[in-house]
């Protein structure tokens, strides 16, 4: 029996059953593989569309900006859109075709892509964990978290990304096709040493890690609130002590922008741990059936659309700057409501409490973060 010589290019179906037997792939079968394109399909367009809107919203109000987070969520839209333009097109193809269509060279290429964009996104949720912390248990240092040291940490996002993703293309392990075939990213299933070794630093440096780091510091922000809020006089609304409502009221500002913080941490990690733990499962078992290692893939893919979703269901500020992009004269039509009002200490201008709770409405705050 001759061996079966590799193949750089795939341009039918004689070329794919050499593809399957070179790298020893688990195809599906023909309703899989159309079921998992039309999933795709669905999770592409509402990923591009609905990161294209909320990073065109964040570009058009130009307020949004000037919080320094708000540059974090920016940077997860790009890679989010990213994913889903540079990434999905080709895997949906595929499985229309039932077989990978555009080669080994262009598999390497769009591993390296989708992966390095999925890390970033890993790590700027990292770094969104840490402001939070920052800015909730350590608010006397909160000024240093600027737009200069924002620019910084994005530049350093993907900095860190490339450090870990650029190996496979010097032969550091290796990016190939996953094991159903039509998509493509770490050869997980190698065992040689090397490559063995470049799979647990992935998983330590680019997901336990960060696991950690989001733990404690979501950990910590839950530990401080609940501290805070025990200081604080149960009836904090009828005391005259200014200090202590502002107090009150800026903590609330601060749960509910953690909170949404906090869930597009808690859905990245749901959406990717099962398929991190495949991963690894498979260097250590190469009988995996098929089901086991796709249906972790494709719950993966779907992290990419969830972020917009998050956002516009948590933040009605966003949902409100996003109607001016489709809706004409929105701002005359929709204008912004009041924050609510801001409750004052009850003294009135000679020094004398009154027993009454004066109100004052300020312009709804423009940032997301």
């Amino acid at each position: 029996m001759t061996d079966i010589p590799s193949v750089s290019t795939v341009q039918g179906p004689v070329e794919w059953k050499k593809i399957v037997a070179v790298h020893n792939l688990k195809p599906l079968e023909d309703s899989e593989y159309l079921a998992s394109a039309i999933y795709l399909t669905i999770v592409g367009v509402v990923s591009t569309v609905g990161n294209s809107v909320v990073l065109a919203t964040f570009l058009k109000d130009k307020q949004l900006l000037k919080k320094p987070q708000n540059m974090l969520l920016v940077n997860l839209a790009i890679s989010d859109i990213g994913i889903s333009v540079f990434g999905y097109p080709w895997t949906v193809a595929s499985n229309y075709a039932k077989r990978y269509l555009f080669g080994e060279v262009f598999c390497s290429i769009q591993g390296f892509v989708t992966f390095t964009l999925a890390q970033t996104d890993m790590n700027t949720l990292a770094c969104l964990s840490i402001y939070r912390y920052i800015t909730i248990c350590f608010p006397q240092h909160a000024y240093c978290l600027n737009r200069e040291l924002t620019k910084c940490t994005v530049v350093l996002t993907w900095a860190y990304t490339l450090l870990w993703t650029t190996p496979p293309l010097f032969g550091w392990s290796s990016y190939t096709f996953e094991p159903f075939g039509t998509s493509c990213s770490i050869d997980w299933t190698n065992a040689d040493p090397k490559a063995l070794a470049y799979t647990w630093c992935l998983i330590i440096f680019c997901f336990l890690i960060h696991i950690v780091v989001m733990i404690y510091c979501y950990g910590s922000i839950c530990k401080k609130v609940r501290q805070v809020e025990g200081m604080l006089p149960p009836a904090t609304i009828c005391n005259p002590r200014t200090g202590e409502i502002m107090r009150t009221f800026n903590m609330r500002k601060e749960k509910r922008v953690t909170l949404n913080a906090f869930l597009i941490n808690v859905t990245f990690i749901v959406l990717w741990s099962p398929y991190t733990f495949v991963c690894l499962w498979s260097v250590y078992d190469k009988d995996l059936p098929a089901w086991v290692t796709t249906f972790p893939t494709f719950f993966a893919k779907a992290s990419c659309m969830m972020n917009p979703f998050l956002y516009f269901l948590t933040n009605s500020t966003l949902r409100q700057k996003a109607k001016r992009l489709f809706i004409r004269n929105a701002s005359r039509v929709h204008p912004y409501p009041p924050r609510p009002s801001r409750p004052t200490s009850g003294i009135n201008k000679e020094g004398i409490y009154t027993g009454k709770v004066a109100f004052t409405s300020e312009k709804m705050d423009t940032s997301i973060m």
